[in-house]
Order: C-alpha cells, then sequence, then structure tokens
C-alpha cells in the first residue's frame, strides 16, 4: 500500500521553512545539546527565591499542624493502646 502526503506549495514552504528558522533560534536560545533547559544567571535567583517561598508555606503550615496538635490531641500512652488493641 502507498503512503501519500500533501504537497505544499510555494506558499506552504515559505510557511514551513519560516516556522523552521524560529525552531532552530528557539533550540540555539533556550535549549542545551542534551535537550534540557538553558537556565542562565536566572537559575539560582528564581531556585532562591521558590525555595524562599517553600519555606515560609512549610513553616506556616507546620505551625498550624503544631498548634491543632495541642489543642485536640493528647498522646496515648503505650499500654493504653495495647488495651485498645485487645477489644
Amino acid at each position: 500500500m502507498s503512503t501519500y502526503k500533501m504537497k505544499p506549495g510555494k506558499i506552504g514552504r515559505t510557511v514551513i521553512g519560516a516556522y523552521k528558522n524560529v525552531e532552530e533560534k528557539f533550540v540555539d536560545t533556550f535549549l542545551t545539546e542534551d535537550g534540557s533547559l538553558k537556565t542562565g544567571g536566572m537559575a539560582g535567583k528564581v531556585t532562591g527565591a521558590y525555595q524562599k517561598v517553600e519555606d515560609t508555606v512549610v513553616g506556616g503550615y507546620k505551625k498550624v499542624e503544631d498548634a491543632f496538635v495541642d489543642a485536640f490531641l493528647e498522646k496515648e500512652e503505650d499500654r493504653d493502646a495495647g488495651q485498645h488493641r485487645q477489644k
């Protein structure tokens, strides 16, 4: 069985060529040889800012969690835990 594809024509070839040029410039600008993103000098700044946000959110959550535990939960002693399992 034969396979067919559409003939692009003059305008189609122009569009395809323009697209390939844009794609090549993008790859040259933003990707390394192995296909990973080039991060440049901003990588450290972005990572640091993200880490600060993460630390703030996690730290805030931990405070809320600790307050909840202190207010509504009590630690069960080992001997009590054993009695509950036997019932």
